[in-house]
């Protein structure tokens, strides 16, 4: 067995004794990891020290899981301290973190010393399966880290700003771009114990049930300065009546329940994240859910922004990264429908910029503004970009809708809805607008297509943000 090495670095703006407390806590090592390791610390005791061992439920490899117990055989704060596999899926596991001021901030170095087991046949496939799932790990956890830690900015008129949502894809990406600019966030969720987990421990978390107690929305959105909406369904867009999961109920009554609550509380802005083709008589049901939702916004005599968005891609969606993960199984990516339906996809990043500013910016007020991105593609084309800059090569396959809503009418029944046949015609639809009156109000740069893959997709770069909703 061949003794194998791992080197890690990144910078955190916050002084080494903040960072060193963050990393030292058990509790983080799951908010740092990717999901799809499966972890969770299954030890009651976790006062870090020297001595201390750890037991973990772990998935260090597909459908293959494992117990993890590690042992802390250095500990000297807030300088280092080294964890050491006691039983787990390696032959040795040796990973030493060291910390060391840099200015106003700390460099956080990872030097892990590992063997894999089998010998000779650990060894060929150690390039192949074992050092890339490493590699992804570590780009996850410095990602998950910057969004954890995120620099911060001073600011003497900080809002408090409420975000609807701010779990899921969409409102975790405003609750991001709110926290960088020095606001006092405030995320409202009917689920606030794993909220905490993903959320960066200067934002505050309330329990709010948007379709519950009216009183209780009342209590969570008091203080509060502005409130950005951008409410979710767990596995949207495909519905689940039977839970509540719909556009009718959780972006319908969600939105309206909400837009009473903040008139109730004196909230000053409102920002509602609705979506391009919203109308009053649209042919499809979640259009139609949506501009109740704006109506209620209007009628609030609350400040307001509507932004409709188009395709919205980004780290943790939920539409372009479903088709990207076919291709980690799969010898080909499958398509819903011919692909040929024009979208003008917008990066997550100038949703939760324009959000952002719209609680803000005077020309913002009482608007509604059209969102896209600065180019229009083929849904085939824009699965064909994602896979170059992901460096993945797979034929791209149409398969004909109306075979897929056929086979749809059944999957809907199956465990976890993967697919319904309105979840085919939600895909399928075009998404263009018209940006021209936005940049004239609110000029500003809207970023390309493969500027905002890379930032992500690239190998080496991991957008580490999962949603609960």
């Amino acid at each position: 067995m061949s003794v194998r090495r791992l080197h890690s670095q990144l910078r955190v703006d916050h002084p080494i004794d903040e960072v060193f407390a963050f990393f030292e806590r058990p509790g983080n090592l799951d908010r740092i990891t990717p999901p799809w390791m499966g972890m969770r610390i299954l030890s009651a005791d976790r006062e870090m020290r020297e001595g201390l061992e750890i037991d973990y439920a772990i998935t260090p490899f597909p459908h293959v899981p494992s117990r993890w117990r590690s042992r802390i055989t250095a500990y000297d704060p807030p300088n280092s301290f080294t964890d050491v596999q006691l039983r787990g899926p390696y032959a040795r596991w040796e990973h030493h973190h060291a910390f060391r001021a840099d200015g106003d901030g700390t460099i956080v170095e990872d030097d892990v010393t590992y063997e894999v087991p089998f010998g000779r046949l650990g060894d060929l496939v150690e390039p192949l399966l074992v050092r890339p799932r490493l590699r992804a790990i570590f780009d996850h956890r410095t990602a998950a880290i910057a969004r954890l830690l995120p620099g911060r900015t001073a600011r003497e008129d900080a809002m408090t700003v409420a975000v609807a949502g701010g779990t899921g894809f969409v409102g975790g990406g405003i609750v991001d771009e709110l926290v960088r600019r020095g606001e006092h966030v405030v995320v409202l969720t009917h689920r606030p114990t794993a909220a905490r987990a993903l959320l960066p421990d200067a934002v505050e978390i309330r329990a709010a049930d948007v379709n519950g107690d009216p009183a209780q929305l009342d209590a969570a959105l008091a203080g509060v300065d502005a409130l950005a909406i951008a409410l979710a369904f767990p596995n949207a867009p495909m519905e689940d009546r039977a839970r509540g999961w719909t556009y009718e109920h959780v972006d319908g009554d969600g939105t309206v329940a909400l837009a009473a609550a903040a008139a109730r509380a004196g909230v000053g802005r409102l920002v509602y994240i609705s979506g391009a083709g919203a109308a009053e008589h649209a042919d499809r049901h979640w259009f139609r859910a949506k501009w109740r939702a704006e109506q209620a916004v209007r009628s609030s005599g609350i400040t307001y922004t509507i932004i409709r968005p188009t395709w919205i891609y980004g780290p943790g969606d939920v539409s372009l990264n479903r088709f990207l993960g076919f291709a980690r199984w799969l010898p080909f990516v499958p398509l819903t429908g011919s692909g040929s339906q024009l979208l003008a996809p917008v990066f997550i990043d100038d949703v939760g910029r324009l959000a952002a500013d719209s609680l803000r910016e005077p020309a913002a007020a009482d608007q509604v503004f059209e969102l896209g991105g600065p180019e229009t593609f083929t849904m085939r084309q824009i699965v064909a970009i994602a896979l170059q800059v992901a460096g993945r090569r797979r034929p791209i396959l149409p398969a004909p809708s109306s075979l897929l809503r056929l086979g749809a009418q059944v999957i809907q029944h199956l465990p976890g809805r993967m697919l319904t046949p309105d979840g085919v015609d939600f895909v399928n639809q075009p998404a263009t607008v018209d940006i021209g009156p936005l940049l004239a109000a609110m000029p500003r740069r809207l970023t390309p297509l493969r500027e905002g893959l890379g930032t992500y997709l690239a190998p080496g770069r991991s957008g580490a943000r999962p949603a609960i909703r």
